[in-house]
């Protein structure tokens, strides 16, 4: 008997169990499976990083997460589209922001190594997407996915993701189906989804990279074709996802990389850098089309500009707009010997960091990066190639504009710009350099840290380099012998002092 009672109790409680559940109330809205009622406390759901929400396996369509780390943070649900449990699988799940609609956010999946170009410029080692760096420039695993131009990570960039011919009417279309149009999208601001910074899906620090940093690469590969974009850049061939008919072409012929700039001839189009057996070509691709994508580090001056130098301009015999005191000067040039003007003397290629000063401190340690992260001139000889650092892409730390310690709108002047400046002096002397840009006879701080030739000799970097050092200008007083003159082989250890020029 007792029995019969307790489970005639347990099936009573179970149907109330099923038909509804309230927290903090008596009297639940009947419409509802859960009420919750509460004015002092609220509902918190199951909170997780980006990762961990894409991780879920099998998560149904309708599931909500609070995720702390997404771009914007927030509560977000599962849309179905690209879930592991889903018929049209594209092999992940798709998260979306309940108040923007807008996917989980850039990529967090694919392993971030940093890749030194001879540029000097660092990259990712592998597309985005991709399970490993590329082991030879034909390898499959290293392709990664196929992004559509100015389009977001939200599933579209699988190579196996479903398709549709629905154009977008925004920035995110709110799921992550391929769209086979030429124009995946007629939102009117589509030109800066990636130009501004939108929709990129490369991960925090990184960001797609321009045309014109691909064309630095570009420049320095000597054997042209997929066997140098694989040993610049490790670049493997991809093949694109072609809009027309929603199918992979040329996955084993080429590769095919998006840039983040727009093309300028041609409406609703990207600049893409493609390569063939033997060519790197950059191209107008339609935005609909998706290619793959290699994240470039986005750049942070780990030095502080020169502020403390006053910006006045000059104008050189060429036309161009020079600063009219050396960096660390106090003063424009008075005369060949106005000390006050002399100003600092940088190692080539180092950042503002105090070594410039000169009486600053010295040690014998040779750097091991970009920045010594100290402010001392670090003597150098022949053991250490009579260099500060053995940083391997020394040579791109002013020409691209690393560690430049010039004010906000100048730079180091270029081996060309100097000698535009020196073809036309008055005379090719100490005095027609001070005729023309109020060049004083600074001297130099050897590579042993002492200094030598105030007075006598003046000099100027350039931000140029050759195979035998560094370009500098060179002048000096000496009355039978005084000549001004560009010279190619200086030591990086050496400090010299900056005239910046001002950016066109």
């Amino acid at each position: 008997m007792k029995k019969i009672i307790l489970s005639i109790a347990f099936i009573a409680v179970s149907v109330i169990t099923f038909a509804q559940v309230a927290v903090g109330t008596t009297s639940p809205i009947a419409s509802a499976v859960l009420d919750l009622t509460s004015t002092t406390q609220g509902f918190l759901p199951p909170r997780m990083t980006q990762v961990q929400m894409n991780a879920i396996a099998a998560a149904p369509e309708g599931l909500m997460v609070y995720c702390l780390d997404c771009i914007p943070k927030g509560i977000y649900v599962n849309t179905g589209d690209g879930s592991t449990d889903d018929d049209d699988d594209n092999g992940s799940t798709e998260f979306v922001n309940m108040i923007t609609g807008e996917s989980s956010g850039t990529e967090t999946t694919t392993a971030i190594v940093d890749l030194i170009s001879v540029t000097g410029r660092i990259w990712m080692d592998r597309n985005l997407g991709a399970t490993q760096a590329a082991t030879a420039y034909n390898d499959a695993a290293a392709a990664g996915d196929l992004y559509q131009w100015g389009r977001a990570k939200d599933g579209h960039q699988s190579r196996t993701s479903r398709i549709t011919g629905e154009q977008a009417t925004s920035g995110n279309p709110g799921h992550g189906a391929f769209i086979m149009l030429s124009l995946w999208t007629n939102f009117a601001g589509r030109d800066g989804l990636w130009q501004d910074g939108l929709n990129d899906p490369c991960p925090s620090g990184y960001r797609i990279p321009t045309e014109t940093e691909f064309q630095a690469e570009v420049d320095n590969i000597t054997t042209v074709g997929l066997v140098g974009a694989f040993d610049a850049l490790k670049l493997p061939i991809t093949g694109f996802h072609e809009h027309d008919d929603g199918l992979i072409k040329l996955a084993g012929y080429g590769g095919y990389y998006y840039t983040s700039t727009k093309s300028p001839t041609y409406d609703g189009q990207g600049r893409t850098l493609d390569i063939g057996p033997d060519f790197l070509d950059f191209r107008h691709n339609a935005i609909g089309n998706g290619m793959a994508i290699r994240c470039i580090k986005e750049f942070v001056n780990e030095s502080i500009t020169d502020t403390e130098t006053d910006v006045e301009e000059l104008v050189g015999p060429t036309g161009r707009i020079w600063m009219d005191r050396n960096l660390g000067a106090t003063r424009e040039a008075t005369n060949l010997t106005d000390t006050a003007a002399y100003g600092d003397l940088y190692q080539w290629g180092r950042a503002k960091d105090g070594h410039e000063e000169r009486d600053s401190d010295t040690t014998t340690t040779t750097a091991t990066s970009a920045n010594a992260g100290h402010g001392n001139f670090i003597i150098a000889d022949a053991t250490t190639d009579t260099n500060w650092t053995d940083f391997a892409a020394e040579d791109a730390l002013w020409p691209t504009g690393l560690n430049d310690p010039c004010p906000s709108g100048y730079r180091i002047p270029t081996g060309a710009e100097l000698e535009a400046e020196l073809n036309v002096f008055i005379s090719n002397d100490a005095d027609g350099a001070f005729e023309a840009l109020k060049l004083p006879l600074s001297g130099y701080r050897h590579i042993d840290g002492e200094r030598n030739k105030e007075d006598i000799n003046g000099y100027l970097w350039s931000s140029s380099s050759s195979a035998t050092g560094p370009t500098y200008l060179r002048f000096n007083n000496v009355d039978t012998t005084a000549t001004v003159q560009i010279i190619n082989n200086n030591n990086r250890a050496t400090g010299l002092p900056i005239r910046c020029i001002k950016k066109e």
